[in-house]
């Protein structure tokens, strides 16, 4: 008998020290273990894994069941006590059984199980196991990696025969995707009816049903009275424990919204592994739907909602609200249609113009990016141009050296910046000089000057709303713009409803599409706090455009003069917003140091030449 298909968890290696009968302060002799097993051994040894091909049995001895004295082939798989027996190969059955799938038979619960308040599982790694009522937990709601659907499914994450605990992980446990207490898994009972719309991106049975139904499948088939919350396990994104040949196919997306100019619904481009995560990451509404309101209406309507970390819609310039001009109207060298709409190219989005706006970012991971002008010459066949820039950029590009657990904390770290990054983001000029990009240095001299310069024009856009229209923003509680006109109720303040109110300056009515639609672009790019890198120029226009129509209510290209007489100041009570007579300082025919006193915040704002530093004489970037 070879012994196929057996699933049962991996956990952390220190906490498997007793199971099966070890000593938990004696974890390093195997004798025991191994002798135990050995008789199985021997009869099947030339087993081999239906899902990762390899030999079960050198599975198990490089597991940490055998070499922390944790688990033998008997502990699982409960053989019969007179088995083998001779009879057993022509009479299999009756006093010769076994539990040949023992994760599906539950007995991994006989040492990780939750129904022992005292198992040490429970005390260091809670995650698995937040939905049980069996122990007080450190939060009143959270989600866990072993649901109610995930029980006797150890397998979904967990290689069943070498259950050593992987770098991807550990590295996953500390991204968003993984974390327990997560807003994304915690913030509704999401697995319930009510919800069926917001489950295929906020379970995994969900988006497993989603994604492998065409898209098409409404979300349900969880059991009644499951008191866990799910969050994103192993096998969303992959199909069995077999993690690097197993990434789950998705097709193509295609939203429920309409695209840029609103002709069709929005599509994305077919990016392979990236279609995983473009399929959560368009967003639920884009700036047509705002579009789509009857104009008469915006005296009593709700606000709309992008969403959250609608990355993939701004990658791809498909959510933001653009109708503050016509698309003819002209800025700069091109036209506002243009400067806001996609690129037709193969890899941009479908449905995209001729002449729309091209990115680089929009190109790692396809095969346009070794045409793009930053560094053609590193950008060779097989090298950062497959999977599309999702898993380029957050997991693992191609045809480089790997990053540590494939990259799977998801994070720009200096990992992610010495595969990708550095390839086109050499150096920076700071205002103490040019500096070199380093791994280490990156985020500080890089990163983060552009982080505060982005979030600061946000708060440039709140401070218009709050000032000149008395519309208030929380970000934490929904719809997110308040009545300041209204009083409040039960404590509560009212959501604006009339968008046509009048400006506190001019007291004739405004636009209420336009008002709206400032404000949900303020919302989009608020969920998305890294939308200056995923969406560089389209966040910088989105932004400009909002602020442009918030300050007068004219399309004027006032936006700078706007922004220094706002006296808006940081944290530290320095100006935010400081427009020297140039932004940078020039040499060789290209940019080196900041000019002067330039904000960073102003450099975010507003355009300037890249190569002699002075300010564009269109300002809008």
């Amino acid at each position: 008998m070879q012994l196929k298909s057996l699933l049962f968890p991996i956990l952390t290696i220190a906490l498997l020290a007793g199971c099966g009968g070890g000593d938990p302060a004696n974890p390093a002799p195997t004798a025991n273990k191994l002798a135990a097993s050995s008789t199985c051994l021997n009869c099947h040894a030339s087993a081999v894994s239906p899902t990762t091909g390899a030999l079960i049995s050198e599975e198990w001895r490089s597991s940490s069941h055998n070499l922390k004295n944790g688990a033998g082939c008997a502990d699982c798989h409960e053989p019969a006590s007179d088995h083998p027996n001779a009879c057993s190969t022509c009479h299999g059955g009756g006093l010769y059984q076994m539990t040949k799938n023992p994760d599906q038979a539950g007995k991994c619960f006989k040492c990780h199980g939750p129904a022992f308040p005292d198992n040490l599982l429970m005390a260091l790694a809670p995650q698995h196991f937040g939905y049980s009522t069996a122990r007080a937990l450190p939060t009143a709601v959270r989600a866990s990696y072993v649901s109610g659907q995930y029980k006797g499914r150890c397998g979904a994450c967990h290689n069943p025969h070498n259950n050593t605990l992987t770098q991807q992980h550990r590295d996953y446990a500390t991204s968003l995707h993984g974390d327990p207490k997560g807003a994304a898994w915690t913030h509704y009972d999401f697995k319930q009816d009510s919800y069926a719309a917001c489950a295929r991106c906020h379970t995994s049975t969900g988006f497993i049903s989603y994604v492998s139904s065409g898209f098409t499948v409404a979300t349900k088939g969880f059991g009644a009275g499951d008191a866990s919350r799910e969050m994103l396990a192993c096998d969303a994104c992959h199909s069995s424990y077999d993690f690097k040949n197993s990434i789950r196919k998705v097709t193509q997306y295609t939203t429920s919204y309409q695209n840029f100019n609103g002709t069709a619904l929005a599509s994305f481009p077919d990016s392979g592994e990236s279609n995983i995560c473009i399929t959560c990451h368009s967003g639920r509404a884009s700036g047509q739907n705002v579009n789509a309101i009857p104009f008469a209406n915006f005296t009593g309507v709700a606000f709309v909602n992008p969403h959250y970390l609608a990355t993939a819609g701004l990658m791809y310039m498909q959510s933001g609200f653009t109708n503050f001009t016509s698309a003819a109207a002209s800025f700069g060298t091109s036209t506002y249609g243009k400067s806001l709409s996609p690129d037709n190219a193969v890899t941009s989005t479908p449905g995209g113009i001729a002449g729309g706006t091209t990115s680089t970012h929009r190109k790692l991971g396809t095969a346009a990016i070794h045409a793009d002008s930053h560094k053609p010459a590193f950008f060779t066949a097989g090298v950062l141009d497959q999977n599309g820039p999702c898993v380029t950029c957050h997991l693992n590009g191609s045809g480089t050296t790997p990053r540590p657990g494939s990259g799977h904390s998801l994070k720009i770290d200096g990992n992610a910046f010495t595969q990708v990054c550095v390839n086109c983001h050499v150096t920076e000029g700071a205002r103490s000089g040019v500096v070199t990009l380093t791994p280490d240095n990156f985020r500080s001299v890089f990163i983060e000057p552009q982080s505060e310069g982005f979030a600061t024009a946000l708060k440039l856009m709140q401070s218009y709303l709050l000032n000149t229209y008395r519309i208030s923003f929380d970000p934490s509680t929904n719809p997110y713009f308040f009545d300041e006109t209204l009083p409040t109720v039960g404590g509560k303040k009212q959501p604006v409803r009339d968008w046509t109110r009048a400006r506190v300056v001019n007291l004739s009515p405004v636009n209420g599409r336009k008002l709206m639609g400032a404000c949900f672009n303020l919302n989009l790019l608020t969920r998305d706090p890294a939308a200056y890198a995923h969406a560089r120029s389209y966040s910088r226009r989105l932004v400009y455009d909002s602020l442009d129509f918030l300050d007068n209510g004219v399309m004027d290209r006032s936006v700078s003069a706007g922004a220094v007489a706002s006296g808006l100041t940081l944290a530290d009570g320095s100006l935010a917003f400081i427009k020297d007579t140039k932004a940078y300082n020039a040499s060789g025919n290209a940019i080196s140091t900041i000019y002067g006193n330039t904000s960073e915040a102003m450099l975010y704002l507003v355009a300037w030449s890249r190569t002699d530093g002075t300010w564009n004489a269109t300002e809008r970037p």
